[in-house]
């Protein structure tokens, strides 16, 4: 198959999405989230070198539990980014098995919620 165009042989311009002032208001949040997730990642990984710094210089044990600490906050993080993202696309753009779950399954998703409803909340029974 060949490229699309237009009569004037031009490939088609692209569609431009004009968003409400509650999507934009809702894409700054995103953005705003986003950085501090990814700052505070930033802030307990310097913790943690800092910390493990102290260690070998002989700070004492403190060092030793701040830096556990910082060590479990940055594995808590990549697991928490990792979880999200698996559902809705694929991390990394690699073909991970189980991941992009939402897209993928969107209809399977949508008849068991909606039969969970059904039978849960709409029935005569309840």
């Amino acid at each position: 198959m060949g490229r699309m165009t237009n009569a004037a042989g031009s490939p088609p311009a692209p569609i431009v999405a004009r968003l409400t002032e509650a999507d934009a208001a809702k894409q700054r949040g995103l953005r705003r989230m986003k950085a501090l997730a990814t700052g505070l990642l930033a802030a307990v990984a310097v913790v943690y070198a800092l910390a493990t710094a102290a260690e070998h210089g002989g700070a004492g044990p403190w060092a030793g539990y701040v830096a556990a600490a910082a060590e479990a906050g940055m594995v808590g993080a990549l697991a928490d980014w990792f979880a999200v993202t698996a559902l809705f696309r694929r991390p990394l753009g690699l073909p991970i098995p189980h991941t992009a779950i939402i897209p993928t399954k969107k209809d399977q998703l949508g008849q068991s919620l909606g039969d969970f409803v059904g039978e849960n909340f709409l029935s005569e029974q309840v």
